[in-house]
């Protein structure tokens, strides 16, 4: 079951973070970094998108960038171990949300065995795995956290979270889009045993960062095979965790749509595989148990419903039921099945998906949020769906806490 365990993270010193934070690396772009990097020059943008200097790489100047603001005082590490009990406030679609869990460092497992109690969900990337590890091996430390979800159906850990939230924050930010960020460091020895046992019964389902945990297992291994006095209480078997309990209210998934170029046969496999509908049946049909897409082309738009649930035990044979009900799955599998993932671009919201498909005179396919208990069977299941299948709203900050290996 999964191993979690307090340690002592590195920090900002200051208490008010909100120009210090980011989110994570691959949600910016150019001209957020740039935005980031003018709120201030220890922004852990610096660090997480870092870039060249002299003769040095990106990588390097990363990792005197952190030494430097280590040495000068603008971090520093805290004394004792800890859980990092963390809130998140914000707003959905209008309504007031609050996300709470904490942070610890989680034991790693091999995310490709299917045995260990961390169940990953979807595929992941070569090229940003290569660059995740170079940051990794040049700073030596968890910049950005993974994000994960457990069972806590007695509710312990979100009343525990609760709990830790009455007291004044050790740190706070708000960022750009209004989330107020909170964060207290909780050292009481009664709470370490109580959080380390309980999850010792779980397992830890990753919503979010797939890339950093595979990067941080690819590295372990190394260090493992180099490493003369190994043991398993070294750093680098652990990485740095945001772990939620999937009771908590304020868990929001959004749908990540996608962008592309027409398929030559998109017309003829509609026709084929699905029924059509009207657009504005989107919402009513987003309800139901198998999720349909909507297809924008020509400045039209189209709901896509599957003809027959054979189509899609056909398309993924070995996939359980909770996968192949899912639009994202219907959409690689049975109507555009032979394009790569990196060939899609992928967009949170829809206006925007769709804007973009108008000025390049792309289609835009629109697809309903995976829900929290699909996540949860397919990472049973030890399946893995397609990159860009879950956006967890708000992301995480990077650079709240600090993890060393």
């Amino acid at each position: 079951m999964a191993e979690v365990k307090p340690f002592s993270a590195v920090r900002y010193s200051k208490e008010n973070i909100s120009n210090l934070i980011c989110p994570p690396y691959d949600v910016i772009n150019d001209a957020e970094k740039k935005r980031l990097q003018k709120l201030s020059p220890y922004n852990i943008v610096n660090i997480e998108l870092s870039d060249p200097k002299g003769k040095k790489n990106k990588y390097a100047n990363a990792a005197d960038i952190f030494k430097t603001w280590l040495a000068g005082g603008v971090l520093k590490q805290d004394d004792k171990p800890a859980y990092y009990f963390y809130e998140q406030v914000f707003k959905d679609q209008g309504k007031k949300m609050t996300r709470r869990g904490f942070f610890a460092a989680l034991k790693l497992v091999d995310p490709h065995s299917g045995k260990g109690a961390v169940k990953p969900h979807e595929k992941t990337l070569a090229k940003p795995k290569a660059d995740r590890l170079s940051l990794l091996k040049a700073v030596k430390a968890n910049i950005s956290p993974i994000f994960g979800l457990f069972d806590d159906e007695k509710r312990v850990m979100v009343e525990l979270c609760k709990k830790a939230a009455k007291k004044v924050p050790s740190a706070s930010a708000k960022d750009k889009e209004g989330v107020f960020h909170k964060l207290w460091v909780v050292t009481d020895e009664k709470i370490l045993k109580t959080v380390e046992k309980y999850l010792a019964a779980k397992k830890m389902f990753i919503a979010d960062g797939h890339h950093r945990y595979e990067t941080a297992w690819n590295y372990s291994q190394e260090q493992k095979a180099k490493d003369k006095k190994y043991s398993a209480d070294k750093a680098y078997n652990y990485v740095l965790t945001y772990l939620c309990p999937m009771e908590d209210p304020g868990i929001s998934i959004w749908p990540t749509h996608r962008v592309i170029g027409e398929p030559k046969d998109l017309e003829a496999d509609i026709e084929k595989y699905f029924d059509v509908h009207p657009a504005k049946d989107f919402q009513k049909l987003s309800k139901k148990e198998i999720q349909p897409l909507m297809i924008f082309k020509g400045g039209k738009s189209r709901v896509l419903t599957v003809k027959s649930e054979s189509i899609l035990k056909k398309a993924m044979p070995d996939k359980g039921k909770a996968y192949r009900n899912l639009a994202v799955s219907a959409l690689h599998y049975v109507l555009i099945p032979d394009i790569e993932a990196a060939e899609f671009t992928y967009v949170k919201n829809d206006k925007e998906a769709l804007a973009l498909a108008r000025k390049t005179g792309k289609i835009a396919i629109i697809v309903p949020a995976t829900p929290v208990e699909s996540l949860k069977a397919i990472s049973l299941n030890n399946e893995m769906m397609p990159q860009k299948s879950t956006y967890f709203y708000p992301k995480l900050a990077s650079g709240i806490v600090i993890k060393n290996v």
